[in-house]
């Protein structure tokens, strides 16, 4: 039983970290010739993606009990915020200067293929949790 639960953290893991890939591909750009592309690797500041990645593995890894199970919830819902923060602010010198449209015509498969793995690892996580709670 215990083999199981460590087999399942360990896939659950390795899942996340199969979800961190599309970050090495395009993101944004606005004109391929002129501005070059922008993967998320450039973008997403590299200390803060580091870290992240570093705790939230750890968590996933080694947190068993229900309170510290919240903590790894937390922690990949802020890869969302960090994603979208940096996604639609990544040319933005000003805060004033930000535009929705100008943001979401940038962002390009990269981006929304990191969304959508985080999305499918959060799920699995969600889901494991819940069934762990019912028992």
């Amino acid at each position: 039983m215990r083999l199981m639960r460590i087999r399942d953290r360990a896939l659950l893991a390795f899942l996340y970290c199969i979800s961190l890939i599309p970050v090495f591909l395009p993101w944004c750009y606005f004109d391929r010739e002129i501005d070059g592309v922008k993967s998320g690797i450039d973008i997403i500041n590299k200390t803060l993606l580091v870290c992240l990645f570093g705790v939230t593995f750890f968590c996933l890894m080694f947190l068993k009990n229900q309170k510290e199970s919240k903590v790894t919830g937390m922690l990949l819902v802020l890869h969302y915020a960090v994603y979208l923060f940096y996604g639609l602010f990544w040319y933005v010198p000003l805060l004033t200067d930000f535009n929705l449209l100008l943001s979401l015509q940038a962002l390009h498969y990269g981006f929304y293929l990191s969304v959508l793995f985080h999305s499918i690892v959060c799920w699995i996580y969600l889901k494991r949790d819940r069934k762990k709670q019912s028992v």
